[in-house]
């Protein structure tokens, strides 16, 4: 474990709802004076919509644009939070009772597909991004109680140098994000900068033109960082907004949008689904994707698409899972 004092911890000390700051690169105003109301979801006190129409309004759509997320959409009932979360609980007992972190749970769970491909959460995103969406990749976060585990700030879009906002990551609550449990903060407007310099761990490609120095050790120099990739916040940027949620709600950042997470200090776990989508005109990567939604011909594309969600046992798909490489991050470091 890195000495906390050395470990790169840009966040508010526990208790502190944000830094102050100078002043917003777009508005002028200090971001002090740009309070929760400004960033505060419309549908957070609404009735749940139904799957056949539009969820966002106009006004959060234009947030999406100005500020580079939108936040508190409600996608789940009570009783698919509970579900999902069994669902949780029980893979991730059979995989690691220590594990923080796991990557593409839907190419081996049913549940995960279903998750990351909910109605709701596709509504939303059909409004942003048009008819035909990608699943590119998803992320579970398990962070326990008490856990030093956090998510450094960083860019979504730095790795594929996407910068276009029809290519955003959704944050669908399985549990309350709270200050205290470590809810993802995102830096206001933070889209509007570019793409800042990021450090890579040793354990993913580095990303070309990078002049960060390389890193031997990730969990030496940085703990129990989840990301893998991290970077200084610019110093004119130090204010971080808390999307504290209800348990199956949403958010969706730009992809340039800087965003991280401290460690959960309460007793009890947050937990909660990462996934990026994109159309299929602006997906340039390596990896097989999911069709999730949409009718657009499907050829000329050189990426290869995944159409039906699988169909293993349980058992197996846990086997499958652990069997495969850099598909889960431990809050310790290490594997238990």
């Amino acid at each position: 474990m890195a000495d906390a004092s050395k470990m790169l911890m840009p966040f508010a000390p526990a208790g502190r709802l944000a830094h102050p700051l100078a002043f917003s690169l777009t508005t002028g105003q200090p971001f002090s004076t740009l309070t929760r109301a400004t960033f505060q979801s419309t549908s957070g006190k609404s009735k749940m919509v139904k799957a056949e129409g539009p969820i966002l309004s106009g006004e959060q759509l234009a947030q999406y644009e100005e500020s580079g997320f939108i936040h508190s959409i409600p996608v789940l009932s009570a009783d698919e939070v509970a579900y999902y979360r069994a669902e949780v609980e029980k893979t991730r007992q059979a995989i690691s009772n220590h594990v923080a972190r796991l990557n593409t749970l839907h190419l081996f769970f049913r549940w995960a597909w279903d998750l990351s491909t909910h109605p709701r959460l596709l509504n939303c995103l059909e409004q942003i991004l048009g008819p035909n969406i990608l699943l590119k990749s998803t992320r579970l976060f398990y962070k326990s109680g008490k856990s030093a585990a956090y998510v450094g700030w960083h860019q979504d879009g730095v790795t594929e140098r996407l910068h276009d906002p029809r290519t955003p990551a959704i944050w669908l609550g399985l549990t309350a994000a709270t200050v205290e449990n470590g809810c993802l903060r995102v830096v206001p407007r933070s889209h509007r900068f570019g793409f800042v310099d990021h450090t890579s761990s040793p354990d993913v490609a580095p990303l070309p033109g990078s002049t960060s120095p390389p890193v031997e050790s990730w969990v030496r120099t940085y703990g129990d960082e989840l990301s893998e990739r991290i970077t200084r916040i610019q110093p004119d940027s130090d204010s971080a907004f808390d999307l504290v949620m209800r348990p199956g709600m949403m958010s969706i950042h730009h992809p340039v949008t800087l965003h991280g997470s401290n460690p959960n200090l309460s007793t009890e776990p947050r937990i909660g689904l990462s996934a990026s989508y994109s159309t299929p005109e602006l997906y340039h990567g390596d990896g097989p994707v999911v069709w999730a939604r949409g009718d657009a011909p499907r050829d000329g594309y050189r990426f290869r698409i995944i159409d039906e969600p699988p169909t293993v046992t349980f058992e197996a798909a846990v086997a499958e899972y652990r069997d495969g490489e850099g598909r889960m991050l431990f809050s310790d470091g290490r594997p238990s």
